[in-house]
């Protein structure tokens, strides 16, 4: 079977939604950054008679993390002010990278709440990091896009 070749894939247009399903409210304007990520916890095995040198025992848990654009002031419709609202609940999301190729991540996360605030006068952001109930799913898009997609030369 022949290979496929390299797929560059890249972050957006893509769409960042929370809430309870099946309505989810779109953040996506306000994400400069999102990501699943993994995080492996690993113990060593017991050693055995029968097996002397066992295989670590790991679990993969995943978060929901990123950066969007402070929004404090937009009432009800504002990321942070939802993560306030919300502390500690489980809530929907739905997570797609890019809306070309139409992969999408889904699945519960604990909302957690992120900073408000920062240095005065500039544009401010914060970081999230919403831990995923569970495993999320993953729904597998088409590639043609970003398969066809050249990388960006410098002038």
């Amino acid at each position: 079977m022949a290979s496929p070749g390299l797929i560059d894939s890249r972050l957006g247009v893509g769409t960042l939604k929370l809430g309870t399903s099946p309505t989810l409210t779109d953040y996506s304007f306000q994400v400069a950054n999102c990501a699943l990520e993994p995080d492996i916890s690993d113990e060593d095995g017991t050693p055995t008679l029968a097996v002397p040198d066992p295989a670590p025992l790991a679990t993969v848990a995943w978060n929901l993390t990123g950066t969007v654009i402070q929004d404090f002031t937009g009432g009800p419709t504002s990321f942070l002010n939802f993560l306030m609202d919300n502390a500690l609940a489980e809530k929907d999301f739905e997570f797609v990278p890019d809306t070309d190729d139409g992969t999408k991540f889904s699945g519960k996360v604990q909302i957690r709440p992120a900073p408000i605030g920062g240095d005065a006068g500039v544009q401010i952001t914060s970081d999230f990091e919403l831990p995923v109930v569970g495993q999320p799913t993953r729904t597998d898009g088409t590639t043609t896009a970003s398969a066809s997609r050249a990388p960006s030369k410098a002038s």
